[in-house]
């Protein structure tokens, strides 16, 4: 297949960065053809609705086609823009902190409850009703940190509701003591597992709307530890678009001894449990210029090498300065003879 080129850009700055139409050019002649707007962030629309709906129509008029952003539980940090101190990264009142095994918030990161899913679910037919056909939730859509700790919601009531659905007795003492390395001869660790990731795979399902194909981008290394599992999620939406979730967004993670081999390893982890599934890559530059144009360029190649042809790029709440696009857009051509030649051999 053709390689499929995606960006992502606020609908703020679509309607009054006086760039923007510069902005469209840089991206055609990368080969961009689909732009995704900033939809439902932290339990709020990025910007009023009706300036989504307009930045939409913009968008196909200047020729590209459109797909919906959206991160429904919060990130934990500002992975927007961490210059931009005025960003509303506070989830509503009416949501609650997911809670860590420690008992603390974990900031600004919310519980899966059926209020956080009723809001989502609106902000999804919101979306839907202005023609979006294709929606993505961001790499926060898991119950747990990047690590290599099994996480989760320990607070009162989700450890009762697990309690109850297993027949158990745990606290958050004794969860704790098994993530930790406790004898867990009954199997309590993959039980809270399967727990987590039902709260996921739910949100998945009860927010998806007829007619609109959903996604969730899964962070580098994310699996049922974090609440994230790929084969559940592909059972309850078999049209299900997977984000690969790669780091290494910075020549300080990439370019060093074993940057590329952990961005691969990961790559192909999930591609085996995505399996027929629409493979997106993540070709993240952030911090702002934090990984070079040489660099972004040879992880999209590698990216191809690995049998992805949805190219995802991505900054932020920061646009891609013209180095990058310019170096894509020289290079599109080798990039797509590169993608072709694979399809070719392994057709072979």
């Amino acid at each position: 297949m053709k390689l499929d080129m995606n960006y992502s850009v606020s609908a703020r700055d679509v309607l009054t960065n006086p760039e923007m139409g510069a902005r469209f050019d840089m991206m055609r002649r990368a080969g961009v053809n689909r732009v995704w707007l900033e939809g439902y962030f932290y339990g709020h629309h990025e910007t009023a609705p009706e300036d989504i709906a307009r930045a939409r129509a913009r968008i196909l008029d200047a020729g590209f086609e459109s797909g919906i952003i959206s991160l429904p539980v919060g990130h934990p940090g500002n992975s927007l823009n961490p210059d931009d101190p005025t960003l509303e990264l506070r989830i509503p009142d009416s949501w609650r902190y997911r809670i860590d095994k420690n008992g603390n918030p974990v900031y600004f990161c919310a519980d899966i409850d059926g209020t956080m899913i009723r809001d989502n679910t609106e902000a999804a037919r919101v979306y839907a009703q202005m023609g979006f056909d294709m929606s993505f939730f961001d790499d926060d859509l898991r119950m747990g940190n990047w690590g290599k700790e099994t996480q989760g919601c320990f607070c009162d009531d989700c450890i009762a509701r697990f309690n109850e659905r297993f027949s158990l007795k745990e606290t958050c003492d004794t969860l704790r003591a098994y993530v930790e390395g406790a004898p867990d001869p009954d199997g309590i660790l993959n039980m809270w597992r399967k727990f987590n990731c039902d709260k996921v795979t739910d949100l998945m399902v009860k927010t998806h709307i007829d007619g609109q194909r959903s996604g969730i981008m899964v962070m580098h290394d994310g699996d049922e530890r974090h609440g994230i599992s790929i084969p559940d999620i592909r059972r309850a939406l078999p049209d299900c678009m997977f984000r690969v979730g790669e780091a290494h967004f910075s020549d300080a993670d990439y370019a060093v001894p074993g940057g590329r081999a952990s961005v691969a390893k990961s790559i192909s982890h999930h591609l085996k449990l995505i399996g027929d599934c629409d493979a997106y890559s993540e070709s993240t530059v952030f911090p702002a210029r934090a990984l070079s144009p040489e660099n972004l360029l040879d992880k999209i190649r590698l990216e191809i090498s690995l049998g992805l042809r949805h190219i995802f790029l991505m900054a932020g709440t920061w646009f891609l300065s013209e180095p990058y696009w310019n170096a894509i857009a020289d290079n599109r051509e080798a990039l797509s003879e590169f993608a072709a030649a694979l399809d070719e051999a392994k057709e072979k």
